[in-house]
């Protein structure tokens, strides 16, 4: 395959992060990237594509590192999240189930019932998705 294909990957990839925003798409982007570097003196797309594979996992692995480094600096420890940062209600808190947008992350959250747009704070963490919440005085 031509190293402008993999360029186009690179940059579809890189746009979509853009327009869905989870830090996720940016590491197959890099791998594609440097997929086409390699693919001027790779000719087999069997080859490109092991490169691909390769690159991916090295800078999934690199990235998850700098995510952990960065995070845990922030926190008391690992798995902390969001804890004591601001907010904002997305889907009104009814029965004590909602979501917030913090971090420009959507969780599910529970909590006193709170209308959209409410100012919140979060107070603590239940599994990896959903964050108990009071409202921000």
């Amino acid at each position: 395959m031509q190293p402008e294909y993999w360029l186009l990957i690179a940059l579809a990839l890189a746009i979509a992060e853009v327009l869905a925003p989870g830090t996720f798409l940016i590491f197959f982007s890099a791998s594609a990237l440097l997929t086409a570097l390699a693919a001027f003196a790779l000719e087999a797309i069997a080859a490109q594509i092991m490169v691909f594979v390769a690159a991916t996992i090295v800078v999934l692995l690199a990235g998850n590192s700098l995510y952990r480094r960065v995070l845990v600096g922030r926190s008391n420890g690992i798995g902390q999240g969001p804890i004591g940062e601001p907010g904002v209600v997305e889907t009104a808190i009814v029965n004590g189930r909602g979501k917030v947008r913090v971090r420009d992350i959507s969780w599910l959250a529970t909590g006193p019932d709170l209308p959209v747009g409410s100012a919140i704070i979060v107070t603590g963490r239940m599994g990896g998705t959903l964050l108990e919440v009071r409202r921000l005085d």
